[in-house]
């Protein structure tokens, strides 16, 4: 498969889903970055994040504070996944359709989609020595 790339997901398409939307925190705050495996907010314009997401695989350090145009604000990773990395890389290889979503998404859009079940946060593993 793809050596990077992202999968996007998340509720805002979602009847009757209706969220605030998130104050930006860049990478260059929280010292997280887009590599294999990290969760970041998906947004139009930094603060406008509600609640799509996205997936990296590879590395895609070009999404962190300071590396894109035109605000170098970039995206917030806020977690990363732990187990189920393969199950994700299977996503992004699933069949699309030609002529759903709208805008850069047409022709991105899974069919059929895609039903995330369950999502955990999870504490962070204790450092080993």
């Amino acid at each position: 498969g793809p050596d990077a790339g992202l999968v996007q997901g998340g509720a805002s398409g979602a009847r009757n889903v209706i969220l605030p939307p998130v104050a930006h925190e860049p990478t260059s705050l929280t010292g997280l970055s887009h590599t294999e495996g990290a969760l970041s907010m998906a947004q139009s314009e930094p603060g406008t994040a509600t609640a799509d997401f996205f997936i990296v695989i590879g590395n895609l350090t070009s999404l962190d504070a300071g590396r894109t145009a035109p605000d170098d604000q970039g995206f917030a990773v806020f977690g990363h996944v732990v187990e189920g990395m393969d199950i994700v890389r299977q996503i992004l290889l699933a069949p699309k359709s030609e002529t759903e979503g709208e805008g850069i998404m047409r022709g991105q859009m899974l069919e059929p989609p895609v039903v995330i079940r369950s999502a955990r946060r999870v504490e962070a593993a204790a450092p080993t020595e």
